[in-house]
């Protein structure tokens, strides 16, 4: 079992460094000059170890190719594009001077890869309420009602209407417009009533404003994004003997997540087969051993 236990580990590491192993992005299988070359191409990220794209030599169609040259060319990023990014400010105010203070002229913009400064853009400016509320005030209204023979109330009417809203009767104040002589005394003669009337009126009232600014500008990169390494392989004719060596690991290099797969099963097979033999061992351990025991019984009894 513990042989078991190591190969089932030896296959999990083979598989791990097959699905670890970089694809080229182009493969080229070419003769110059008399020189029977193959060039696989990698783009890779900058931090990847270039000795990890080298692989032992390998047969191709009829060739033995061996490692013979790499070459590096580092991939420098260098563009730009037009960008727009979004900000809201909340003012007490729909008022453009109170929002410009607090929107500033330009800022700066960076993610990690794009890096530029950004200007406001004046001309798309959208604002809009938070929310509403009810609010009141108070409205009035003063009416005079004249010449009137006599300070009687009923003259002076108990409502009047502003603007809409119906309002209340709130003061009367009585002014004399006229005396008559009555015997040696003046006696008013005619009145006029000053009459106050007040009332609520409501109106919705921003309870703040929120105001969506756009900053645009140009944004640019720079810096280096990847590596391309050739790795050239120079290949030799190949013993006739070798023709089905070299086609396993041709088709071994091409396909490690085939490989990683099949040595799994391969060793999971393998154990299946180890654990049969064992029992089948042991059942004819055990069917030698009966007849012996049979026999010494019989003898005992005699």
């Amino acid at each position: 079992m513990k042989k078991v236990m190591m190969c089932l580990a030896l296959a999990l590491a083979l598989s791990v460094n097959a699905f670890a192993l970089e694809v080229p992005t182009d493969t080229v299988v070419q003769n110059l000059n008399g020189s029977q070359q193959v060039i696989k191409t990698f783009t890779v990220a900058p931090g990847t170890d270039p000795q990890e794209l080298i692989e032992e030599p390998f047969e191709l169609e009829g060739c033995l190719y061996s490692f013979a040259d790499i070459t590096k060319v580092e991939n420098f990023a260098d563009d730009s594009k037009y960008h727009t990014e979004t900000v809201t400010v909340e003012t007490a105010k729909d008022d453009l001077a109170m929002i410009l203070e607090q929107l500033a002229p330009t800022m700066e913009y960076a993610d990690g890869k794009y890096s530029g400064t950004l200007a406001l853009d004046h001309t798309n400016l959208h604002t809009e309420a938070t929310g509403y509320s009810t609010k009141s005030y108070t409205v009035s209204e003063t009416k005079t009602i004249g010449q009137l023979d006599r300070n009687d109330m009923s003259y002076v009417p108990a409502t009047a209407v502003k603007n809409g809203v119906t309002l209340n009767l709130a003061n009367v104040d009585w002014q004399v417009t006229g005396t008559d002589l009555v015997g040696e005394v003046l006696a008013p003669s005619s009145f006029q009533a000053v009459a106050t009337y007040t009332g609520k009126a409501y109106y919705k009232a921003a309870d703040g404003y929120v105001t969506t600014a756009e900053y645009v500008g140009e944004i640019s990169r720079e810096g280096l994004e990847s590596i391309t390494y050739q790795v050239l392989y120079l290949g030799e004719e190949a013993a006739a003997g070798n023709d089905a060596g070299g086609v396993m690991r041709t088709v071994m290099a091409g396909w490690p997540f085939v490989l990683g797969g099949g040595a799994l099963l391969a060793v999971a097979i393998l154990a299946a087969l180890l654990l049969r033999s064992r029992r089948e061992v042991n059942q004819l351990r055990s069917d030698s051993v009966q007849p012996e025991d049979a026999e010494y019984e019989e003898d005992e009894k005699e």
